[in-house]
């Protein structure tokens, strides 16, 4: 049975790890395979040899690549005059990480993990395999430069994640050691979500208080911004009117990871700017869900191409800042609703970066009064 569990372990770990590692281990399992089968053909512990490799393997992606994350006691520095905004996202290394994609899926599934660890990181190593490198922290950064030099002198912005390195505990951790007592923190989350939820509970397991802070303020996520709407808006009929043919029109929600009620609101929010501007516009809009193995968006997508549409636009205003995730999910749709004659669009707006940023640097100012 030894020979069987090595070979299910073997194979597990090639399908999670990356880089020469997930090739010692595709040679290794493909040796034990075939001194199995041709020396032995001992088949009685198979399957208990797969029940105990799946348990072991998932208990090493559970306890043992994760990184574990920790606010240590620290010792507060001379306090500073200056507000510190601390951006907070859902954060994705440029590279496959087998570490940090592990620690997501503990945040995410907790203890379930148990069950799906080897899936869920087969599935994030296959993202990037088909993908190639994440920009997702380019564009943090991007939002980061910006909202500092509107908000000038005073004003220190720092960049921390959920899942990936600066781990916003980490960020904390140093901002509270240098002295800064007023806090701001930007949740860049569109709603008050999965996501959101975890943040707010490693938040409150960091108690704070003893460290006489001045009162720490946390935004709210961004379903409410008119802003942020009007520019999907504007990208939307740009790209309708640039073409001037019957269109579709899918605004595409997460239901998993998003609170679906404040979800749905943004999305009709861009549906009810989009009727008002263009009354005559000849655009057919549905407002699919991601669930069921996008079964809903497939349908939606094929009722829209009933009407003999020309062409159809795929947006998905779910996030503030797209992962490998979402960009999968558009290839994927994109994909699964390519026939006939229909061309097919996925909009992406430019100035969603710069729309972020001034709602933060609007937010900011109504607290603090910045500029009157």
């Amino acid at each position: 049975m030894l020979i069987w569990i090595i070979f299910f372990i073997s194979l597990a770990l090639s399908l999670i790890l990356n880089g020469y590692m997930e090739n010692i281990f595709i040679v290794l399992a493909t040796v034990m395979i075939y001194k199995q089968i041709t020396s032995k053909k001992d088949y009685k512990y198979m399957v208990y040899a797969l029940i105990i490799s799946f348990i072991g393997v998932n208990c090493m992606i559970l306890f043992g690549f994760r990184n574990y994350i920790s606010f240590k006691d620290v010792q507060p520095g001379i306090e500073k005059e200056d507000t510190l905004v601390l951006l907070v996202s859902e954060g994705e290394s440029k590279k496959y990480n087998l570490k940090e994609r592990s620690t997501q899926i503990y945040y995410e599934k907790g203890y379930k993990s148990l069950f799906t660890g080897i899936k869920d990181l087969y599935t994030y190593k296959n993202y990037y395999n088909q993908l190639g490198e994440s920009d997702f922290k380019e564009k943090a950064e991007e939002v980061t430069k910006k909202l500092s030099y509107q908000l000038g002198d005073g004003y220190k912005v720092v960049n921390s994640y959920m899942y990936t390195k600066p781990y916003f505990e980490d960020s904390l951790e140093d901002i509270v050691s240098k002295g800064y007592k007023k806090i701001i923190i930007c949740p860049l989350f569109m709603t008050d979500g999965k996501d959101y939820e975890i943040f707010k509970q490693r938040y409150e397991k960091l108690n704070l208080v003893s460290y006489n802070l001045a009162g720490i303020e946390i935004l709210d996520p961004f379903y409410k911004s008119n802003n942020l709407a009007m520019v999907y808006k504007n990208e939307i009929l740009k790209n309708i009117r640039a073409l001037d043919k019957d269109s579709g029109l899918l605004l595409i929600g997460l239901h998993n990871k998003n609170n679906l009620e404040e979800d749905i609101l943004f999305r009709e929010k861009i549906k009810e700017y989009i009727n008002h501007e263009e009354k005559n516009l000849d655009v057919q809009i549905k407002l699919p869900l991601l669930e069921n193995n996008k079964k809903d968006i497939i349908k939606s997508g094929e009722e829209l191409l009933e009407y003999g549409i020309d062409t159809l636009y795929v947006v998905l205003p779910t996030c503030t800042i797209d992962t490998m995730y979402t960009k999968h999910l558009v290839e994927s749709i994109l994909e699964d609703l390519d026939m006939g004659n229909t061309k097919f669009y996925y909009i992406n707006p430019e100035k969603k970066m710069d729309a972020i940023v001034d709602e933060l640097f609007t937010r900011i100012s109504l607290m603090n009064q910045i500029g009157g």
